[in-house]
């Protein structure tokens, strides 16, 4: 399970077409990788849907997302949720999207994000 320390909207972007938010996720364990997740609007899922996940594996205390000089992102949006011995892949990646959403006032900053993007 990935426990969240921190989660900012970075910007709003098109992704396949539509608007999707961009939103840097800090892990609140130490061995987890940061997180680039892509959120669009969805009517089915709580409002909103992952669509995509990056990880960084750079030093996040210098290199948060924001170097391009070297081969940092890797795309995980697949392999991101293993499943455990409590929970399977679909259910965790569902958790996951629940945790992120009801943390802090993120969701009602995505709703505002979505409401004034073009």
């Amino acid at each position: 399970m990935y426990y969240i320390k921190d989660a900012k909207i970075r910007r709003m972007l098109d992704y396949d077409g539509a608007p999707c938010a961009e939103v840097g996720v800090l892990p609140g364990a130490v061995e987890d990788s940061a997180l680039l997740v892509y959120i669009v609007e969805d009517r089915h899922e709580e409002g909103f849907e992952i669509v995509r996940i990056l990880t960084n594996d750079a030093d996040m205390s210098s290199d948060w997302y924001d170097n391009n000089m070297h081969n940092a992102f890797e795309d995980v949006t697949v392999s991101a949720f293993e499943g455990s011995t409590v929970m399977g892949p679909e259910e965790e990646r569902s958790r996951f999207q629940r945790d992120l959403l009801i943390f802090g006032d993120l969701k009602k900053q995505l709703e505002e994000h979505f409401e004034q993007y073009p």
